[in-house]
């Protein structure tokens, strides 16, 4: 159902949506373009053709939307030996050259909100297919982003901008708005499917954010040990091949003279080529000239001669050291002759049998040479570096690619002068080592928090389908009782006297048809004498009465004896015998007689109560039920016609014309 205030709250996050358009535009390859803000504007035209009733046009372009985002996932999901980071960077390199493919992805914290928001808009936001959960899911979401906004620097970005967790906030409140008001019906179910649902959201987005920051805390360890590494190795070689000169210095105290040119160069030779970052090795008298020089360039060819205490003064101290008092001197970062920084080492040359100095070998190490040593030690496709002092930057290597917001600082001891190596991993570098199980973990626990609200709401319906369909059926089955207690009370009313309880005619009638072939058959007519003057006397209460006693003993003796005691009519009993002759139907009658005779009843004039009883039984030959009545009613009327009391036997009746004898 759409409300004034859910159209209001979608028409907000449209302009709120526009707004980060705007702002956050910067060329791809620089920084993140729009590929937050427009994701999210779409998805907020999409609700709005769904607030207009526009169904089709919803969800088609929600489909869309939502292939877009699962494909912008697949990206932080897919494992990099499956797709390696660089072909994504390469598919975003041919959208615009130089840009990354996290130019062209939301963050992922977006990404997740917006699929949840499409899908409450796909499910028709029903409760019954999990629009409760996908909202609760995406509002967690929302304040993972603002956590995570205000929480340490990632190496991605992971929450959009403020305009953009507002506009997601505008969006969710207008789905919510909308249709709240319709979950009122399915609140119990609701309510625990949702806590189980959104708990175990909860556990999910506190295990991804532990889970991501100790990988990215081991990624920023693992690329700080190599750039550590990297200042360490250089160190070593530092004092390696200080130790190398100082043997090379050893070498010349055991002359007497000054180095020839061509030794000089012979035995200084090895020593350049290891290392290269030696701008000179030169020989240097007391008086601090320079004698002897390798390799024999012409910048080198014009310091022959030279004095180095005119020509480099700030050198004094070190060049002191080891021409005066006999000790390896070293200068700090200076200017050198040839115009580049760089740092001198004097390692003196002692006389064997003075002891004294007869001159200094001088080891200048260019800086700007040795960091390019350094950098060719390094890929320049995975770091920037730097080689710094405190407040100089001495060398600099920029990288190819674009670098991330990490850097590191490591420390190299040039024989007790420090210098800072400063190391700037490239995204690509970072993303590619970059460990894909948090935002497996993240995906999945969101995937199994919807379906356990899922399973938890249906077993709930189920649960209350079956009470109702139990209770139903009890209902039925109550109403089946009862309809049929009613139809065997109608069936008994309709084939028994309501006064007596006995059968009442058309139920004898129904017991001769069933006995048709039973032989001897005896029927018995009983008749009340002077009932009428008892009902005129005692009145028709207590004739009810003589009835209700004559018909229990009735039926007590006939039933007894295998035969239906039925009322035939007013004071008129009659009685059915199977299976009993003539002789066996009067016994049984005058059994009847005199037991009725015997109840404590009484006529009008006081005398016992008496009945009169016809008798007539058929042998043999196909059952005339109307012959039978007639014989057993005549002989009723003989029994009345000789005094009453007494049983009167008829003669069987006689078998129709025409039937068999």
């Amino acid at each position: 159902m759409v409300t004034r205030p859910s159209l209001n709250l979608t028409l907000l996050a449209l302009l709120l949506a526009v707004l980060a358009s705007l702002l956050d535009w910067v060329p791809p390859g620089q920084a993140l373009s729009l590929t937050g803000s427009l994701p999210i504007l779409a998805t907020t035209l999409c609700q709005l053709a769904w607030h207009h009733h526009h169904q089709a046009l919803a969800r088609w372009t929600g489909l869309a939307i939502l292939m877009v985002l699962i494909f912008a996932l697949a990206s932080f999901l897919i494992p990099e030996h499956w797709i390696a980071h660089a072909a994504w960077n390469r598919l975003a390199e041919r959208l615009i050259a130089g840009s990354l493919i996290v130019d062209w992805r939301p963050p992922l914290l977006v990404i997740l909100c917006l699929i949840m928001l499409i899908a409450s808009l796909l499910v028709r936001t029903r409760a019954n297919l999990g629009s409760p959960q996908l909202q609760a899911m995406t509002a967690l979401l929302l304040i993972m982003q603002g956590i995570e906004t205000w929480h340490a620097p990632h190496l991605l970005s992971l929450a959009g901008s403020a305009l953009e967790q507002a506009a997601l906030w505008s969006l969710l409140a207008a789905q919510l708005s909308g249709v709240a008001a319709n979950w009122r019906d399915h609140f119990p179910g609701l309510k625990r499917a949702l806590s189980a649902g959104v708990l175990l959201t909860c556990l999910t987005l506190l295990f991804w954010h532990q889970q991501k920051t100790l990988v990215e805390s081991n990624l920023r360890a693992d690329t700080q040990v190599q750039s550590q590494r990297l200042a360490e190795n250089l160190s070593r070689e530092i004092h390696d091949h200080l130790q190398a000169m100082q043997r090379f210095a050893n070498s010349w105290e055991l002359q007497d003279s000054l180095p020839a040119e061509a030794q000089w160069a012979r035995q200084a030779a090895p020593y350049h080529r290891d290392f290269q970052y030696f701008l000179n090795i030169a020989f240097i008298d007391t008086d601090s000239r320079i004698r002897r020089v390798y390799p024999a360039s012409a910048t080198n060819q014009r310091l022959l001669g030279r004095r180095l205490f005119d020509a480099q003064p700030e050198g004094r101290s070190a060049q002191g050291e080891a021409l005066f008092s006999g000790r390896i001197g070293r200068t700090g970062i200076i200017e050198l002759l040839q115009g580049e920084p760089g740092i001198i080492h004097y390692l003196p040359i002692l006389d064997d049998d003075s002891q004294g100095p007869r001159g200094a070998v001088g080891m200048v190490v260019s800086l700007p040479v040795l960091a390019d040593t350094l950098f060719r030690q390094t890929n320049a496709n995975h770091f920037g570096l730097s080689l710094m002092t405190l407040d100089q930057t001495l060398a600099e290597r920029e990288a190819i690619a674009r670098v991330a917001a990490w850097q590191h600082r490591s420390s190299i001891d040039l024989d007790g002068l420090s210098l800072t190596l400063v190391s700037r991993p490239t995204l690509s570098l970072l993303l590619s080592r970059l460990s894909r199980q948090p935002v497996v973990s993240l995906t999945t626990g969101l995937l199994l928090a919807y379906l356990l609200y899922m399973v938890l709401f249906a077993h709930h319906h189920m649960a209350s389908q079956q009470r109702l369909m139990v209770r139903s059926n009890r209902e039925l089955r109550h109403e089946v009782r009862n309809r049929t207690r009613l139809q065997e009370e109608v069936e008994w009313l309709a084939s028994h006297d309501d006064l007596t309880k006995l059968p009442n005619r058309r139920h004898f009638m129904q017991v001769l048809e069933r006995h048709h072939q039973t032989r001897p058959l005896s029927l018995l007519i009983c008749d009340i004498d002077h009932f009428k003057q008892i009902n005129d006397t005692f009145g028709h209460l207590q004739g009810d009465h003589y009835l209700k006693r004559i018909g229990e003993l009735g039926r007590e003796i006939i039933e007894s004896a295998g035969g239906v005691f039925a009322r035939y009519g007013g004071e008129e009993f009659i009685a059915c015998l199977p299976s009993h002759d003539a002789v066996m139907a009067r016994d049984i009658a005058e059994h009847l007689r005199e037991a009725i005779q015997h109840l404590d009843l009484r006529q009008a004039d006081g005398r016992p109560l008496t009945i009169s009883i016809g008798v007539t039984t058929q042998m043999d030959g196909e059952l005339q039920i109307d012959a039978l009545l007639q014989a057993a009613d005549e002989a009723l009327y003989a029994a009345k016609a000789e005094g009453r009391n007494r049983v009167i036997i008829a003669p069987p009746p006689s078998a129709p014309a025409g039937s068999s004898p």
